[in-house]
């Protein structure tokens, strides 16, 4: 599964305008939306039907020298109930929630590949332990 950090993200993480361990993050499971680094702000990313956003909790920032890797961790599964949605999940959107979707800022995208939610009334992603659910890295 091939994900991105988006340049919005990317910038509020390096300004400081983004703490992923105080600020409120939280997950979306998508059904329509791109995997685009350039986007800017949430309501590009349609939620699957019967779905809430899920807030990430024990979020935690640690480097990995032996992947030369920051991880940006919090509890694993994410579990989104509730769901009855026909058709696909295609991405995960993890943000920074401020007040609604249009100020809110995408800051990594995970690509799900398809997921079927047809019939199903929940839906779980569990997070790589190694990689967390985004990373930095220094390989140039």
């Amino acid at each position: 599964m091939a994900s991105l950090l988006t340049n919005a993200g990317l910038l509020g993480i390096a300004n400081g305008t983004i703490s992923y361990g105080s600020d409120t993050i939280q997950a979306r499971l998508a059904v329509a939306g791109s995997a685009d680094p350039d986007v800017a702000v949430l309501t590009t990313y349609t939620k699957a039907t019967g779905s809430t956003d899920v807030t990430l909790a024990s979020k935690s920032v640690s480097k990995d020298d032996a992947l030369d890797i920051v991880k940006f961790v919090a509890t694993s599964p994410l579990t989104w109930t509730g769901l009855s949605h026909t058709g696909n999940a295609t991405l995960i959107v993890i943000f920074k929630f401020v007040t609604n979707d249009a100020d809110s800022i995408p800051i990594a995208i995970i690509d799900i590949a398809d997921q079927s939610l047809t019939g199903a009334t929940q839906a779980t992603y569990t997070m790589d332990t190694s990689y967390g659910y985004f990373y930095l890295d220094t390989v140039p």
